[in-house]
């Protein structure tokens, strides 16, 4: 009963926002990015020291010093202000996996980072800020805030049917936000989860079988989707009325979007967020764009100096600082995403983004000769699972090749861990329905970031010009 006021709660304040003035919310964003300050300071040894000489009380937010995920790891335990929330604890939790999904002493949503700039790390998040994202989603649907409607208890029809195609065995947030969310949602949609990881015919039979109004997960397997409908593998029919797709995780691409419009009738909504912030910005219905959450985080597009970049200019790299999170309180905490922040919606008092650079598609396209696709979240689920694997890069290097560097932990078994991933990686292509491509393992010592993001990126496929 809780966590049902608790989203009660959370649906008033965000639906308040929907009909601020712009100014207001940004006042709002203001008074609470100075209560984590306040907060930061009263809790974190690290916090008083990063903040020495700064009155949070009158400075502006640009003169808080960033901080990175190499600062956030080296000084965890005196920024996480609960013990139970240091990091050794939590990597001890999600090492096992029967906790994934569960909540952390029942208050705290733990997840795990992909590692994309080379540093995985267990986040948490706690329970009743992970409901604000879901009242978000419940709320943040229209054109305009007068026509966005919360879902209504299906009295007269059949539940809504939602799929989530989402790597089921692993500690990803995309799974803990399925496994956590509130059951209200039970009363007002049928869920289904589909495992990305699982056989490409045991995919399609399943959404078959489940002929879902809503699907979310990886934009790069809505494109395999539409193809597998456009060619007849696949038939399901969504309502255009109430039917949606939300994409995350992955480049939502022009070519995926012609495709679902195509096979399904309806346009990808596009989302961004990460493992640390949860959800920063989103598209909903009657939008070409993404609106920023600006109520909830504070998102800066700046230059290589952390500078702010005027609308509509490309940054180096952000900077975002969740307002509501206090199990881990970031204060312009850097992303290696390059945003262009565009002007505040013509009806919502939110800011839109108009481009993202630094989010890599995650769909191979192989030739055996037949084109074949292929998600690279599989790859990435049979190699998270190595505790001997510190971390990784598959690159695809021919029409049908892909090459996998693996960066061994200290004291591994590399010739062991070579044969192995010499064996499961080729077998994960066959599952997949890439028998014909050759896969070679490569351990190497480092990984050579990417020089627009500084991101380590973990799938690297080929441009498919016949996207």
């Amino acid at each position: 009963m809780s966590r049902f006021l608790n989203l009660l709660r959370a649906s008033r304040e965000v639906k308040k926002a929907h009909f601020m003035s712009r100014a207001d919310v940004l006042k709002l964003q203001e008074r609470r990015w100075r209560a984590m300050a306040r907060y930061a300071l009263e809790v974190s040894p690290f916090y008083r020291r990063h903040l020495a000489g700064i009155d949070v009380e009158r400075c502006q937010l640009t003169d808080i010093p960033p901080i990175t995920k190499e600062i956030l790891l080296a000084n965890w335990d005196e920024i996480v202000p609960d013990k139970r929330l240091h990091r050794a604890a939590l990597q001890a939790f999600l090492k096992e996996p029967e906790n994934w999904g569960k909540l952390y002493h029942g208050r705290w949503m733990v997840s795990k980072t992909s590692g994309t700039t080379g540093l995985a790390m267990a986040i948490p998040h706690d329970i009743s800020v992970v409901d604000w994202g879901h009242a978000c989603q419940n709320l943040r649907n229209s054109a305009s805030p007068h026509t966005s409607r919360p879902p209504s208890l299906p009295l007269f029809r059949r539940p809504t049917k939602v799929l989530a195609v989402i790597p089921a065995a692993s500690p990803a947030t995309s799974a803990a936000l399925y496994s956590t969310r509130p059951w209200v949602g039970d009363l007002l949609c049928r869920y289904h989860r589909v495992n990305v990881a699982a056989p490409w015919s045991e995919i399609l039979a399943e959404v078959q079988r489940i002929q879902p109004d809503v699907m979310m997960g990886y934009g790069s397997l809505f494109g395999r989707l539409a193809q597998s409908q456009l060619h007849g593998e696949l038939n399901i029919q969504m309502p255009q009325d109430r039917g949606y797709i939300l994409a995350g995780g992955d480049t939502l691409t022009p070519g995926i979007r012609e495709l679902c419009r195509k096979a399904f009738g309806i346009e990808p909504f596009n989302t961004y967020g990460s493992g640390e912030v949860l959800g920063i910005a989103r598209q909903w219905r009657g939008l070409q764009h993404m609106l920023i959450h600006d109520d909830m985080v504070a998102l800066e597009a700046v230059d290589a100096a952390d500078q702010p970049v005027p609308e509509g200019v490309l940054s180096d790299h952000a900077l975002v600082t969740p307002l509501l999170n206090k199990a881990m309180p970031l204060l312009r905490y850097r992303v290696n995403d390059r945003l262009k922040i565009g002007p505040v919606d013509e009806h919502w008092p939110f800011r839109r983004i108009d481009q993202i650079q630094g989010r890599s598609t995650m769909a191979y396209v192989f030739k055996t000769p037949e084109r074949k696709v292929f998600i690279g979240v599989q790859f990435m689920i049979v190699l998270d699972a190595r505790q001997d694997i510190a971390t990784y890069q598959t690159r695809q290097t021919g029409p049908a090749s892909v090459e996998c560097q693996v960066v061994p932990r200290p004291g591994a078994d590399e010739a062991l861990l070579q044969r192995e991933l010499e064996v499961s990686l080729p077998l994960c292509l066959a599952e997949g329905g890439c028998a014909g491509v050759v896969c070679t393992v490569r351990l190497v010592k480092q990984l050579a970031p990417d020089p627009r993001t500084g991101k380590v990126e973990q799938n690297v496929p080929l441009p498919d010009e016949t996207a």
